[in-house]
């Protein structure tokens, strides 16, 4: 009887064991395989997704040389703070979100500026990348713009204000958000 009295006084100290081991290995595991800013293109969808791996292998094949990896994510990977969301180089954002996150924006790059523009203050900030209307849009199989609880509106393909590729950005290091931008506007859509 005293032998599983101290087995069980025991689990407390190994399930706190246990759960630190797991953050340590996921510490080590994420940077392993994740790759600095200047060498990652990042697109936040507030949507939310399905295959967005296979996005990703686009993206990065649009991508040029000095881009080693592309990310997918939906904003709610990063539930727990802002800061990645804050600093991703792409976004496609529903029109009722764009007031929200506003300060995240930069003005959409000349490059970009073909096809249904959404303009804040006389200036383009995004390209229609979701017609709400006719329920056309950017890779839909992956996207999901509609879904329950929420209303359908038209979704737009933005540039982050923090964006490390962007050329005109501070500390600008390529232009590849605005390549692998276009890739996924040529991808298809309602242009």
């Amino acid at each position: 009887m005293k032998k599983m009295k101290r087995f069980f006084d025991l689990i407390p100290a190994m399930l706190l064991w246990l759960m630190l081991s797991l953050f340590l290995w996921s510490l080590v595991f994420n940077s392993l395989t994740d790759a600095p800013a200047e060498e990652k293109i990042v697109l936040f969808i507030d949507a939310p997704l399905t295959g967005e791996t296979q996005l990703a292998l686009d993206l990065e094949a649009a991508a040029g040389d000095g881009i080693e990896m592309a990310q997918v994510r939906s904003f709610a990977y990063a539930m727990m703070g802002s800061e990645e969301i804050e600093n991703a180089d792409l976004y496609i954002i529903g029109k009722s979100a764009l007031a929200e996150y506003r300060d995240w924006f930069a003005p959409l790059p000349e490059e970009l500026r073909n096809g249904t523009l959404l303009e804040m203050d006389g200036t383009p900030y995004g390209v229609k990348v979701y017609d709400a209307a006719t329920g056309e849009g950017l890779t839909p199989e992956i996207i999901g713009y509609t879904y329950p609880g929420k209303v359908v509106e038209d979704h737009y393909l933005l540039v982050g204000i923090n964006s490390l590729h962007v050329e005109g950005h501070e500390n600008a290091v390529d232009n590849e958000a605005v390549t692998c931008a276009l890739a996924l506007l040529n991808k298809g859509g309602i242009r």
